[in-house]
């Protein structure tokens, strides 16, 4: 079985990076998420949100798969 990208949090709930792929995936979410508010934010406010939305429900997919526990 390959390494899990995630990990469980240490104190409450949620997943954290554990590998330098879960980083790398973390840091493009970021960046990709940050560009889009830059581009859409202001005058296309229902695009940006739904563009949000999909990068983040892959983010949170891509995660689920690869973590400990699943």
């Amino acid at each position: 079985m390959p390494r899990p990208w995630f990990g469980q949090r240490r104190v409450g709930w949620g997943l954290r990076p554990i590998s330098w792929q879960g980083w790398l995936l973390t840091v493009l979410y970021l960046l990709v998420a940050f560009a889009a508010a830059r581009a859409l934010a202001v005058h296309h406010v229902v695009l940006f949100v739904i563009g949000l939305g999909a990068i983040t429900a892959g983010y949170v997919a891509v995660a689920l798969a690869t973590s400990r526990g699943r």
